[in-house]
């Protein structure tokens, strides 16, 4: 059995030969002599790293000419917090039984995936995305990137509506797993005391007190949200996540280490937190909610299942809530890596603390 590296930098040609003909992917005459590693993107990822890879081969081969490596976080608290939470193992397993057996769904496909729980190593490899580029998160994505990422999810979510598999599975956790429930309470409880003195003066006030009392409650939030699921969820619908044509109309999905299995606007509204700006979100925010709800219904008419508005706006309310904890504990516990992640941060906790209020969900507060 090949050792699984631990990270971008232990990766070795032997390694890749192996992995590369295991996977079916290079001839067995053709070995890796060497390869290039280098970084992608500009802002450095909380729970794992992101390179190229492009190797040289000793010679003709059909194997890829690049390939993308994913590996876990360097930052040794992060790490810890997704090695208690799973999030490497789900990735593995969503790319594999869910990503790649729903029709129409553009997604990165996997080249090798791999993990060695008890020694803190995963691997993937999957491949690299040409002719679009990733969202921008931190100036925010038009109306017609939203839109096409609310058809998007429309197709996950249908495809996914009450699948008997996947509501029992021991590897999709839902919002009140036991390992969620005694993980993620406690980081928005420690969290807002951070964004209440960081942020306070900037957020206000009202989402000031709601952050604090969604720290009180959040358990039971995560039990309501959980007792109305009814699909599986990418549950980190962000733009960085996202790649997109010229058109913004054609895109392709990637990470996917948080997933659950939740409500259905659990994405959406996530998208809306951290991807929209406080301004658009109340230009067209609530319209582009009705383009999802219609093409969800569509999709979902041919199973006889239907899903209301009312229980959309009620599940929009209660994730809005839920997902405060994602801005409050990336500015409090998590490092960045870099001032853009910091700027992104910033933005992300603006967005995520006033929708909940342009809602009304703070009225579900005790």
């Amino acid at each position: 059995m090949t050792t699984i590296p631990v990270a971008a930098s232990t990766m070795s040609a032997e390694w890749l030969t192996a992995v590369l003909r295991r996977e079916g992917h290079l001839e067995p005459d053709v070995t890796v002599t060497s390869f290039e590693l280098e970084p992608i993107g500009e802002v450095v990822g909380v729970f794992g790293t992101v390179h190229r890879v492009t190797p040289a081969y000793s010679g003709a081969t059909t194997a890829p000419a690049t390939m993308v490596a994913k590996f876990p976080t360097e930052a040794v608290e992060n790490k810890t917090v997704g090695m208690a939470l799973d999030i490497y193992a789900r990735e593995i397993h969503a790319l594999r039984h869910v990503a790649a057996a729903t029709p129409d769904l553009a997604h990165a496909r996997v080249v090798h995936a791999d993990m060695d729980p008890a020694a803190g190593a995963f691997a993937l490899l999957i491949e690299e995305i040409t002719g679009k580029s990733v969202g921008d998160q931190l100036a925010g994505l038009s109306r017609t990137q939203v839109e096409a990422v609310m058809e998007m999810l429309a197709t996950l979510h249908a495809h996914w509506w009450d699948h008997p598999e996947l509501g029992a599975s021991d590897w999709l956790p839902r919002a009140d797993h036991p390992v969620q429930l005694a993980v993620v309470p406690g980081i928005m409880s420690s969290a807002m005391p951070v964004v209440t003195e960081k942020y306070g003066d900037r957020i206000g006030p009202a989402a000031t007190a709601m952050g604090q009392r969604v720290a009180e409650q959040y358990a039971s939030l995560m039990g309501r949200i959980s007792a109305r699921a009814r699909t599986f969820t990418h549950t980190d619908m962000r733009a960085v996540n996202l790649f997109f044509d010229d058109s913004g109309r054609d895109l392709t999905l990637i990470d996917w280490q948080l997933c659950t299995y939740s409500v259905p606007m659990q994405d959406a509204v996530y998208l809306y937190a951290s991807s929209v700006t406080v301004e658009d979100f109340a230009e067209w925010g609530v319209d582009t909610m009705r383009h999802y709800h219609r093409h969800l219904n569509e999709r979902l008419a041919p199973k006889g299942e239907s899903y209301e508005w009312d229980d959309l706006w009620l599940d929009a309310q209660l994730v809005s809530l839920w997902a405060l904890v994602s801005p409050a504990s990336t500015v409090a516990t998590f490092e960045m890596g870099n001032e853009l992640g910091a700027k992104m941060s910033d933005a992300w906790v603006e967005r995520g603390f006033n929708l909940p209020l342009a809602l009304g969900a703070d009225a579900l507060l005790d």
